[in-house]
């Protein structure tokens, strides 16, 4: 994980040197955590080891939690909204099972930002040579997402003189969605049959 958690360097005078975890065991110990986590069910073991990944990850632990929550909290509102409806029409009881999804999903979503901040996935990769080369699709899939929500972002403000209502700010992210995955799988299999005919993708 990050220098400043579990494998960090101590500054000169501070006591000695303590080997940094390179970077495909850092993706290693990510991955496992993923995977132990879906074996935890225990609203209170999925909390403390919310806190205690908080903890070890070190400096900018807070910008971090807001960073994952900014990226889960609109679902989790959405899902959870849709758990408390059906909880009240059907009788059940679900605050249990919402508490549960909510932990684990902030939990795995807090994860991600750490490996994604503390990992270099060029150097993680370095022994699979395929991983990499997928890799780099998924980059190229990313940036072109970027610059299309931007595109669709600037189209919407030239066309209008008032703020977009919620109505229109739906129709928008939906024709977003499209668009990107039209132009996502186009893309993809361009690029993979590039690459294919390279003979990158055939070891």
């Amino acid at each position: 994980m990050p220098a400043s958690g579990i494998g960090c360097l101590h500054r000169a005078g501070r006591g000695p040197e303590v080997p940094t975890l390179s970077h495909p065991a850092r993706l290693g110990l990510y991955l496992l955590a993923v995977v132990a986590i879906s074996f935890v069910h225990d609203p209170r073991g999925l909390a403390l080891i919310l806190v205690g990944a908080l903890l070890l990850s070190g400096a900018g632990r807070l910008r971090l939690l807001l960073r994952a929550l900014r990226v889960v909290l609109a679902i989790l509102l959405l899902l959870s909204a849709g758990f408390l409806l059906m909880g009240w029409l059907t009788g059940q009881p679900v605050v249990a099972a919402l508490v549960l999804i909510n932990l684990r999903v902030l939990l795995l979503a807090l994860l991600t930002a750490w490996m994604m901040r503390a990992v270099n996935l060029d150097r993680a990769l370095v022994h699979w040579p395929q991983a990499q080369r997928w890799l780099v699709i998924v980059r190229g899939q990313i940036q072109l997402f970027r610059r299309l929500a931007q595109d669709y972002r600037y189209a919407q403000r030239s066309r209008s003189v008032l703020p977009p209502t919620l109505r229109e700010r739906y129709r928008g992210s939906a024709a977003i969605g499209l668009a990107a995955l039209d132009k996502g799988v186009h893309n993809a299999d361009l690029v993979t049959q590039a690459m294919r005919s390279r003979g990158a993708l055939h070891d």
